[in-house]
């Protein structure tokens, strides 16, 4: 029984994430991924029965937490670890990696960055309302056309950060950084979607082996 009921809230994690759990499925959840061969029933009736509510639990002191779980003292550590992982998480402000001062300026690091690579690579850049950088993600590699990447995918990160707006870069393994028909037609689409989206997309760089091309700078984005 308690196999398919574990399955069951797996495949709801799966479905609808973490959030949409109960608080009986997320501990039945962390209490077998820590301790497997557990009896999961009977651990959990102990916790319930020490702690009764779940914000009682932020109440008790260290020692007490040590109890919550009976005798098993190595699941009342990993909980103790992971909540205190996620305030950190929620805490920690989001570091911005560096300033995009322009077109030139990133577009040189990038040069740099992806001379003699083998194969396209396509990266986003997320900032915020100061230009700063706070979120870099490789989004695609291998031959880039219109086709290849669907701007949902690069959307979903750029609001997973909350990015204000954000710079494209791929590179040209042949070398030259001139655009070809399809590296337009995605700049102009995904232009577009960040306009529906209200997130600006302020550039698309493309980096040869010496030079680059940037949309902006070329009036591509108008």
């Amino acid at each position: 029984m308690d196999k398919i009921i574990m399955e069951q809230s797996l495949k709801k994690q799966i479905d609808i994430g973490s959030e949409g759990l109960s608080n009986e499925e997320l501990l039945r959840i962390f209490v077998t991924a820590v301790t497997p061969d557990i009896a999961v029933a009977g651990t959990l009736k102990s916790f319930w029965k020490r702690v009764g509510d779940i914000g009682f639990y932020r109440l008790l002191n260290n020692t007490e937490q040590m109890k919550v779980f009976g005798e098993d003292l190595s699941l009342a550590r990993a909980l103790s670890c992971g909540i205190e992982l996620g305030r950190r998480i929620q805490k920690s402000p989001i570091t911005t990696i560096g300033t995009a001062f322009g077109s030139r300026h990133l577009a040189q690091q990038m040069i740099n960055r992806f001379q003699k690579k083998n194969q396209e690579e396509l990266y986003l850049l997320c900032l915020d309302t100061k230009n700063k950088i706070k979120w870099e993600k490789m989004i695609f590699k291998g031959g880039l056309n219109s086709a290849s990447v669907h701007p949902r995918e690069i959307m979903t990160e750029a609001f997973r950060v909350s990015a204000n707006s954000i710079i494209l870069v791929h590179n040209h393994p042949s070398g030259s950084e001139k655009p070809s028909g399809n590296d337009i037609e995605f700049t102009k689409r995904m232009k577009q979607v960040g306009k529906l989206m209200g997130i600006e997309l302020l550039d698309h760089l493309i980096v040869g082996d010496t030079k680059y091309w940037s949309a902006a700078e070329s009036k591509i984005l108008g």
